[in-house]
């Protein structure tokens, strides 16, 4: 088997599963919401030390900026190494965690939600219209959530035997930002809904996100080019 059917086959066993978890979760998410607050107390209670700190290391690997830095700097890569497909990935992939980032941000200003340690914690359009949002009302989704599981998927994606790693660390800034009291469970389950269809929409309907496809495609370039100058 070579190396893009072996891609494929991989591909093929994370894509039905993805889409599954995805259609689970929206399933779940509105009694989440109504389970909040119970699950934020029970959370709270593993508040150790050691485990905080931790969690607070975890919840860097959310921030936009270092999950944007993530494909733009596979992209770098790509056009220092004049490595076509490299580059290709890397800006479909820096387009796409920035597009659920904005989208989240949309979210955030018309859901209006209280973080669990404003006033009225939990409750939506608390502040409406909140545009723009404060960050006591910026609750849902959770900004950390949605760009550390667009940037997983795409990477799960191109990298198919890293998937365990892409999505285990997504799955640890979701729960530091619990953890850290900055957001509720149904926040983060939003945000991870959001970054992963983002992402599993642009690879379903952008061929030049696909990593076989962006390879085949400069494939083909080069051979005509190649066929042109004999």
């Amino acid at each position: 088997m070579t190396d893009h059917d072996r891609a494929v086959v991989q591909n093929g066993f994370f894509l039905g599963p993805s889409r599954l978890a995805v259609l689970v979760g929206l399933g779940v998410l509105p009694g989440l919401i109504l389970a909040d607050h119970g699950l934020m107390i029970a959370v709270q209670a593993w508040r150790w030390p050691a485990f905080v700190e931790a969690m607070q290391l975890l919840t860097w690997l959310g921030y936009g900026a270092v999950d944007l830095g993530v494909p733009l700097a596979l992209g770098l890569v790509g056009w220092w190494r004049g490595n076509a497909e490299l580059r290709v990935r890397g800006l479909w992939g820096t387009g796409t965690v920035a597009a659920a980032g904005v989208v989240d941000q949309i979210l955030k200003n018309v859901s209006c939600r209280a973080r669990p340690t404003a006033p009225g914690a939990g409750t939506f359009f608390a502040s409406f219209p909140c545009f723009p949002a404060p960050y006591a009302y910026a609750s849902f989704p959770s900004g950390h959530a949605t760009t550390a599981f667009a940037t997983a998927v795409v990477l799960a994606l191109w990298y198919p035997r890293g998937t365990g790693v892409f999505l285990g660390l997504a799955v640890l800034v979701g729960l530091s930002r619990v953890m850290l009291g900055a957001h509720f469970p149904s926040d983060v389950l939003a945000g991870a809904l959001l970054g992963s269809v983002v992402a599993l929409a642009v690879y379903a309907y952008v061929p030049a996100a696909r990593r076989n496809d962006a390879v085949g495609r400069e494939a083909r370039m080069g051979e005509r080019a190649g066929g042109a100058e004999v």
